[in-house]
């Protein structure tokens, strides 16, 4: 027996547009809401990504290898990297929070618009939270939280979200994972500059004074602690972000799209059939 589909069945089946499962959806909000909330309290020590400071780290690392391997391997070690004189000099170090590289492993991952969900809910969570006894922001949260320096950048993580999951939603090749990096890097880093600069424009608007001295300096800091010292990282731990992400985009397609693969295995009945 052979069962004959016509070209304009089989076209009216490959347009049909595919079922989403609302139970799937909401399990990935809620678990992109979860790694935004641990990415959050965590911090790591980092050094100040300096040319001077970061080449003394990294001399530091070598000779701390290099002061505890076995002997008898001392002299292969050698061949390949020579003594290093470690720096006097003190190396300088600072917090690093990896929101942003979180960030674009969920736009990646659940694509749009589920990670923009995400991290919008994220965002909610952390202004309303508090009245509730709940404190997703690791600075404590509030309604009054948007007047706190950083508030830009948690905007420019939805951002991000947005513009990762939409560029790599029909294509994972690598010049598109590059773009999705710079581009989730850029959403973060430009909104969250913006919005300082914003802080100090309408602060000098509501006070009447006119911008108060020092205004420079303080800004300059906030920058330069917010995405001076953060962006070198960020944009290594997104590359990473990405490609720990990419084995993962199948399962959350398999999540919300269920029957995908129902589809599939119809195709190969029908082609036994045949």
């Amino acid at each position: 027996m052979q069962l004959v589909v016509s070209p304009q069945k089989q076209q009216a089946r490959s347009r049909r547009p595919v079922r989403k499962s609302i139970v799937g959806q909401v399990i990935l909000v809620m678990l992109g809401i979860e790694l935004l909330f641990a990415a959050a309290f965590t911090s790591l020590e980092v050094p100040v990504p300096t040319g001077k400071n970061s080449m003394a780290s990294f001399q530091k690392e070598i000779a701390f290898v290099q002061a505890r391997i076995p002997d008898r391997f001392k002299e292969k070690f050698a061949q390949y990297i020579p003594d290093v004189r470690v720096a006097t000099a003190e190396i300088r170090y600072s917090i690093y929070t990896p929101q942003t590289p979180v960030a674009i492993f969920v736009g990646y991952t659940l694509g749009w618009p589920i990670a923009t969900i995400a991290c919008a809910a994220f965002l909610v969570m952390g202004l309303v939270g508090p009245l509730f006894n709940l404190h997703p922001f690791a600075g404590g949260g509030g309604i009054n939280y948007y007047l706190e320096p950083g508030f830009g950048y948690l905007l420019g993580m939805i951002a991000a979200t947005g513009a990762v999951g939409y560029i790599t939603r029909n294509s994972r090749t690598s010049l598109n994972q590059a773009l999705a990096v710079a581009a989730g890097l850029a959403s973060v880093h430009v909104i969250g500059l913006a919005y300082l600069l914003g802080t100090c424009v309408v602060l000098a608007v509501i006070e009447g004074n006119g911008v108060q001295p020092g205004w420079q300096q303080w800004l300059f800091q906030e920058f330069r602690n917010l995405s001076w010292y953060q962006l070198p990282y960020d944009a290594l731990f997104g590359v990473l972000a990405v490609g720990a992400g990419f084995p993962l985009r199948w399962l959350s397609g398999r999540l919300t799209a269920p029957d995908i693969s129902a589809r599939k295995d119809n195709g190969k009945f029908r082609e036994l059939l045949d």
